[in-house]
């Protein structure tokens, strides 16, 4: 991968006045309000149990089902580059973040494929549909588990 220009430490954004290098290193992977926590909510309101946080398994999905098997991620629509028209293309370093969320989306099917070569079901639900379409989401994981 090409290497990130090197004034990501001192160019300024227009969040609070971060520079670049802080903005991003706020950015988490685990504990996420509109994704990890977000489905977390929707699943104790539903009543449904079971599940476990970050199995070290391939992938390290975000919540598994250990005896239904099943493994669900729950992806943000930017770093793993989903289409859904919220207009998330970066504007600088384009090429540069290309890379990156390419690397990201042949990693996920790289994890798909070996989950599922160990008997997993994966279930990926994107950030956008688990904002606009809490119930689909829910149900889609119900339907594994039944």
């Amino acid at each position: 991968m090409s290497q990130w220009p090197a004034g990501a430490h001192t160019q300024s954004t227009t969040f609070g006045g971060l520079t670049r290098s802080q903005l991003m290193s706020r950015v988490r992977s685990r504990g996420n309000k509109t994704t990890e926590l977000l489905a977390i909510q929707l699943l104790r309101q539903n009543g449904i149990k079971g599940w476990r946080r970050h199995a070290k398994i391939a992938g390290r999905p975000d919540l598994v089902w250990p005896r239904a098997q099943l493994a669900v991620f729950i992806d943000g629509c930017f770093w793993h580059g989903h289409s859904c028209g919220r207009n998330l293309n970066p504007k600088t370093n384009t090429k540069l973040w290309k890379e990156k969320i390419q690397a990201n989306k042949s990693r996920d099917r790289r994890n798909n494929r070996l989950l599922k070569l160990d008997g997993w079901n994966v279930v990926r639900i994107w950030e956008c549909a688990l904002s606009k379409h809490p119930s689909r989401c829910i149900n889609r994981i119900v339907s594994f588990l039944t």
